[in-house]
C-alpha cells in the first residue's frame, strides 16, 4: 500500500472502515471470491458502503481506492497476485449492488511451479534476456 493510502487509515475518521476490512472472518471471503475470479471487494462491500457514504464527497473516492489498496496488501500477503488477461492488463470486476464501489480488481494464486504456461513465460524471458543483454546492462549503469 502507498504512503497515502496508509495516512488514510492513521485518520480517526476511518478506523471503522480499517477494521471492517481487517475482520478476521473476511479473509477467506477475499479468497473464495478471488477463486471465483470475482473482485475480492464484493465481500465488504456491505459493510464498507454505509462508512464510505459518511465521509465527504472528495474523501469517497480516496477511501474506495485505500479499501481496494488494504485488501491488496491482505491477499499479497496470503500469497495471491494481480490476474491479468492475455495483453497484461490488471483485471477488473463489476461490484454489484453498490452504490459506491463499482469495480474492483481481480486476484489469483500464482500457477504452480513446472506449469505450461509458467514455462512458456520463462522461455520468453530467457529470449528476452539474450537479445537485449546488451541493451538492459546500458540501461542497469
Amino acid at each position: 500500500m502507498n504512503p497515502s493510502h496508509a495516512a488514510f487509515f492513521e485518520r480517526p475518521e476511518t478506523a471503522a472502515l480499517k477494521r471492517a476490512l481487517t475482520r478476521p472472518e473476511m479473509l477467506p471471503q477475499y479468497e473464495l471470491l478471488s477463486r471465483l475470479e470475482m473482485p475480492a471487494v464484493q465481500a465488504a462491500v456491505w459493510a464498507i458502503e454505509p462508512l464510505i457514504e459518511t465521509l465527504d464527497a472528495g474523501a469517497r473516492n480516496h477511501a474506495i481506492q485505500s479499501s481496494g489498496a488494504l485488501i491488496g496488501d491482505l491477499l499479497t500477503a496470503r500469497g495471491f497476485r494481480i490476474a491479468r488477461d492475455a495483453r497484461g492488463e490488471k483485471r477488473r470486476g463489476r461490484v454489484r449492488k453498490a452504490r459506491f464501489v463499482k469495480s474492483g480488481t481481480i486476484w489469483e494464486l500464482p500457477s504452480e511451479g513446472g506449469s505450461a504456461h509458467r514455462d512458456k513465460v520463462a522461455a520468453i524471458m530467457d529470449d528476452i534476456m539474450i537479445r537485449y543483454s546488451t541493451t538492459l546492462a546500458e540501461l542497469a549503469k
